[in-house]
């Protein structure tokens, strides 16, 4: 899984470099929180809730692929 790729499918593609600069990989995505999003610059409520809802989708291999 390719975090940028990922991102842009759920239309989020402008946080790819923030996910970058934090090191957020496929093998994190599920231990990441409101607050964590928050933290890392995703601004709006409405993102952060796609966001956690495609990580909660996310088969465990493809979470754990790098």
């Amino acid at each position: 899984m390719e975090i940028g790729a990922w991102l842009e499918g759920l239309g989020l593609a402008e946080y790819e470099a923030v996910f970058r600069e934090n090191q957020i990989t496929p093998d994190v995505l599920r231990d990441l929180s409101d607050d964590d999003l928050k933290s890392i610059g995703v601004a709006t409520l409405g993102a952060r809730k796609r966001l956690l809802k495609a990580i909660a989708t996310l088969p465990i291999a493809d979470a754990e692929i790098s």
